[in-house]
């Protein structure tokens, strides 16, 4: 089963399963018009990619777990959703604390800062576990 499916008009044009928001991000970097007027399946959805369903002008989303600040700001955004598991937050993969995406856009509302805030996120972390592999 693809962790991430977006569909169009009941067919599906994109299914990864790629984890977090690689698979939003590396399609709006193609094309910031590729999931127009879609409807996605996600496994989790938090804000982080709350703010970029936003950014891609997505009609629907149905999420197994949503975060309240994800739905929120999709409600904020009016798109309509529908999940299986409403949670406070996102975690991170331990457990220890709030998902760092998460917690990079928790504050933001304009959904180009949150890309941009993503992306420096994802760029900091990649670097930390770059470090940590020496």
């Amino acid at each position: 089963m693809n962790k991430f499916i977006a569909k169009r008009n009941n067919v599906i044009f994109y299914c990864s399963n790629d984890i977090g928001v690689k698979p939003i991000l590396s399609k709006l970097n193609e094309n910031i018009n590729f999931y127009q007027g879609a409807e996605i399946e996600d496994t989790i959805v938090g804000k982080a990619a709350a703010c970029l369903y936003v950014l891609a002008r997505i009609k629907f989303v149905y999420a197994h777990t949503l975060s309240e600040a994800a739905k929120k700001y999709l409600e904020q955004n009016n798109i309509a959703f529908q999940c299986d598991e409403l949670v406070k937050e996102i975690r991170n993969r331990t457990d220890t604390d709030m998902c760092p995406l998460e917690k990079s856009v928790i504050h933001i509302e304009d959904p180009v800062a949150a890309k941009i805030a993503l992306e420096n996120t994802i760029k900091e972390l990649m670097n930390l576990k770059k470090a940590k592999s020496k």
